[in-house]
C-alpha cells in the first residue's frame, strides 16, 4: 500500500519534528499549550477535515489528539500508546486513565508496542483485546550499521582516554530512568577498583540533581553527561557496554540501537526490556533493584572485551531478525489495509 505520510507536532518545534522535516517528510507544529488549548485543538480537528486525512495514528500518552480525531470523523482511527506500563515506577495520571477510558470505545485499533504495553491496554485502559494488535519498534538496522565513525578522532574530542572501557546510556533525565540508581552502580564499580569512563546521553529536569549527585559520590573524573546529541549512532558505535537503569519501558529504541550496533546490555529486568534482552545471550537482566548485581555484571563485561563481542554480536543478529524497521512496517501496513477494508464494507 502506498502512503503519503503527514506528521503533526501537537507541542512546540524540536528537534524530533526538526529531524523529522529533514527526511523529507511534511510537519505541521500546532503549537499547542499544557492543558487544554481549545484553539489549537480547533486547529488540528479542522486540519484533519480539510485534508480528508484517511488514517489518523496518534502516538504517545495523548488524550487530546484522540479527543481531536475522533471530532474530525476521518475513516480510520489508530491509537499507538508509547507512554508506561503497569510496571513502571511512574504511575499514569488517573485524570489520563479515565479520559483514556472513556475516548478509546471511538477508536478503531490500538497499536502494543510490546507485551507489556498490551496488558496495560487491557487492564488499565480496558481496551476490548480483538481491538489491539502488538506491533514491536523497529529500527533502521542498515543505517546504524552503515554509520561511519573514527573512533580515535571521537574520543580524542570528548576526552576519552583510548584504551578505557566506555559504558553509555541514552535517555531522557527524568525520574522513570532511574539515573539515580545508575550512578549508584557506577560508584560501585569505581570503589571495586574499576577504571571506566561512563557517557549519559540525553537532557531533561534531573540535570542539576544528577550533576550534583555526581559530585557528592565523586564521580567527576569518569562520568559524562553529554546532554543531547544529533550523532548518536556514532556514539553508540563508540562506547563498549549499553546500560539501562530504567524500572520500566513500554519498549525502548535506544536499547535496540545499542543492539544494532553490536552492545551488549545491562538492564533490569522489567517489561519492556526483557522483551528485547535475551539474558546472558545478548546481554545481562538484573533483578530490579539489585543493584550490586548490576554493578557486578558490569564488571564482568568491563573485564572480557571477548564476552562484550560475543553478546554484541548476538544481539546485532536478534534485532536485524527480529526488529527491523522494514518488516515493522509492512505489519503496520496490513493493519492500516485491513482497517480500511472493514470500513469500506461497513459503509456498503
Amino acid at each position: 500500500m502506498r502512503i503519503k505520510v503527514v506528521v503533526g507536532v501537537l507541542l512546540s518545534d524540536d528537534i524530533v519534528s526538526r529531524k523529522i522535516a529533514s527526511e523529507g517528510f511534511e510537519c505541521v507544529i500546532f503549537g499547542m499549550k499544557n492543558g487544554f488549548d481549545v484553539f489549537r485543538a480547533l486547529k488540528l480537528t479542522l486540519f484533519l477535515r480539510k485534508r480528508k486525512i484517511d488514517i489518523v495514528n496518534i502516538h504517545g500518552q495523548n488524550p487530546l489528539g484522540i479527543f481531536c480525531s475522533i471530532l474530525a470523523c476521518p475513516p480510520v482511527i489508530v491509537n499507538t500508546d508509547h507512554g508506561t506500563t503497569l510496571g513502571s515506577p511512574v504511575k499514569r495520571k488517573n485524570r489520563v486513565v479515565f479520559t483514556n477510558r472513556f475516548l478509546l470505545p471511538f477508536v478503531d485499533h490500538s497499536i502494543a508496542i510490546s507485551k507489556g504495553m498490551e496488558k496495560s491496554l487491557l487492564i488499565r485502559e480496558k481496551i476490548d483485546k480483538k481491538k489491539i494488535t502488538l506491533v514491536y519498534n523497529g529500527i533502521d538496522v542498515d543505517a546504524i550499521k552503515n554509520t561511519l565513525i573514527d573512533i580515535r578522532k571521537l574520543k580524542i574530542t570528548l576526552k576519552i582516554p583510548p584504551t578505557l572501557p566506555v559504558i553509555g546510556t541514552v535517555g531522557r533525565l527524568a525520574p522513570e530512568k532511574q539515573y539515580p540508581v545508575l550512578l549508584e552502580c557506577l560508584a560501585f564499580l569505581k570503589n571495586q577498583g574499576r577504571i571506566f569512563i561512563a557517557l549519559i546521553i540525553g537532557e531533561g529536569p534531573l540535570r542539576p540533581l544528577l550533576e550534583a549527585q555526581i559530585d557528592q559520590m565523586g564521580l567527576r573524573d569518569c562520568v559524562r553527561l553529554l546532554g543531547l546529541r544529533s550523532d548518536v549512532y556514532q556514539l553508540m558505535k563508540l562506547i563498549d557496554i549499553f546500560t539501562l537503569a530504567s524500572g520500566g519501558e513500554a519498549f525502548s529504541i535506544t536499547l535496540l540501537e545499542a543492539m544494532a550496533s553490536a552492545k551488549p546490555v545491562v538492564a533490569f529486568d522489567v517489561e519492556g526490556i526483557n522483551e528485547a534482552v535475551v539474558n546472558e545471550a545478548t546481554g545481562f537482566l538484573i533483578p530490579p533493584g539489585d543493584t550490586v548485581g548490576f554493578s557486578k555484571k558490569l564488571a564482568d563485561l568491563i573485564d572480557s572485551p571477548e564476552l562484550r563481542t560475543q553478546m554484541g554480536q548476538y544481539g546485532f543478529q536478534r534485532v536485524e531478525k527480529k526488529f527491523n524497521i522494514t518488516e515493522k512496517m509492512k505489519d503496520l501496513e496490513a493493519i492500516y489495509d485491513k482497517l480500511l477494508q472493514n470500513k469500506a464494507t461497513d459503509c456498503r
